[in-house]
């Protein structure tokens, strides 16, 4: 599961003049980022199997073969689900969206964008 932690403050600086038609004014505030992760966490007990550090993952794809991608950053990274054993990445850009997996003529495709591309990679069988 994705894990990010940081806290924000925001508050009001200058009240709208038309009152309460839902119009809040100009807000100012600042946050902090603690970074963020990818946690897997065992369901019988709640705990954290493994963690590792993400710089923006753009969503989580599993594999029924054991497999879990994400993004991030610049890379496509595949992981070992039962163990977070990194397996292999490629620096695709910025991923913008969780990958996808689809089968076409018996071969299984991990499909991913990165910058302004879509990449297609096929799993080794």
């Amino acid at each position: 599961m994705p894990e990010r932690n940081g806290l924000r403050i925001t508050y009001l600086i200058d009240p709208d003049p038309r009152g309460s038609m839902g119009l809040g004014g100009t807000t100012g505030g600042g946050g902090i980022s603690y970074g963020s992760y990818i946690d897997a966490i065992d369901y019988r007990t709640g705990e954290v199997v493994w963690r590792h550090e993400n710089d923006g993952s753009s969503g989580l794809l599993s594999t029924a073969g054991g497999l879990l991608f994400s993004g991030d950053g610049q890379n496509l990274v595949a992981y070992e689900a039962a163990t977070g054993k990194p397996l292999w990445h490629s620096r695709i850009g910025a991923t913008g969206n969780a990958p996808e997996t689809y089968l076409l003529d018996g071969k299984q495709y991990v499909l991913a964008t990165g910058g302004d591309q879509l990449f297609a990679f096929v799993l080794n069988q």
